[in-house]
């Protein structure tokens, strides 16, 4: 077992190449929607990379120490979380808010793509007990969940993250940022995406949104080092897998 998440270096298993949409392809598409979901103060952008260090710093500082998931089993930021966020970000299709006095990016969506012919996770050689843990935690229903038969896709788009700052919560930018992506997926012609909320508030997100709900994962049936996972996460109670046919 490695000494602390931070400093872990072991890394997840390579993905199969993916399709990525091009900058311009990815511009050109939001372009068409933002005008629906910006706002007096806000607009909208691909993550590009001259952005990459913003959307670092939400992830770092203002989604992980937040998520319910990352204190029950421990897990802090690392080099292999940056590498596979990266990933997803080259695929041109996560977006974010900016604001338009300060220029700083106020809330993010991190978004790959998923295809049915990618092997599932073999977390055999991760070191990191604390990061297996979580990753087979949350992909160890996938075989049942049977996404792409379910929604009769050979790819989608996969939300990965929704974070905002702390201080521009409870201004509505979760539910513009994920309506947003929704909608620009759907612009470059994909036909389904997945997801997965570990709190209550990025849950109700997702179901105001009009995501259905395809599997719950309740945190008092599962047990981290002897304790159930529910006396670790709070006031959230489940994570909850979701998909949306666009």
């Amino acid at each position: 077992m490695c000494g602390s998440c931070r400093y872990c270096t072991t890394s997840i298993p390579e993905r199969p190449a993916i399709k990525v949409v091009s900058s311009s392809e990815g511009i050109k598409a939001l372009d068409r929607i933002k005008g629906k979901f910006e706002t007096e103060n806000g607009k909208l952008a691909i993550i590009t990379p001259d952005l990459y260090d913003q959307a670092f710093d939400i992830l770092v500082n203002h989604f992980f120490p937040d998520a319910p998931l990352s204190k029950a089993f421990g897990v802090t930021w690392s080099k292999v979380l940056e590498k596979a966020v990266l990933e997803d970000l080259k695929t041109n299709i996560s977006i974010c808010m900016i604001s338009k006095d300060t220029e700083e990016i106020m809330g993010i969506t991190v978004s790959g793509i998923i295809r049915k012919t990618d092997p599932p996770l073999d977390s055999s050689n991760i070191e990191c007990e604390r990061l297996k843990s979580l990753l087979t935690f949350m992909t160890h229903k996938d075989d049942e969940i049977n996404f792409f038969e379910c929604y009769n896709v050979d790819e989608a788009v996969h939300f990965f993250t929704l974070g905002v700052k702390r201080k521009y919560r409870r201004m509505g930018l979760g539910d513009r940022l994920l309506a947003a992506a929704v909608a620009m997926s759907r612009e470059l012609g994909f036909k389904a995406v997945k997801s997965e909320a570990t709190s209550i508030y990025s849950q109700r997100i997702f179901e105001k949104q009009g995501f259905d709900i395809v599997l719950t994962m309740p945190y008092d049936s599962y047990y981290y080092n002897g304790r159930p996972l529910i006396a670790l996460t709070g006031e959230h109670t489940m994570t909850k897998i979701y998909g949306l046919r666009i």
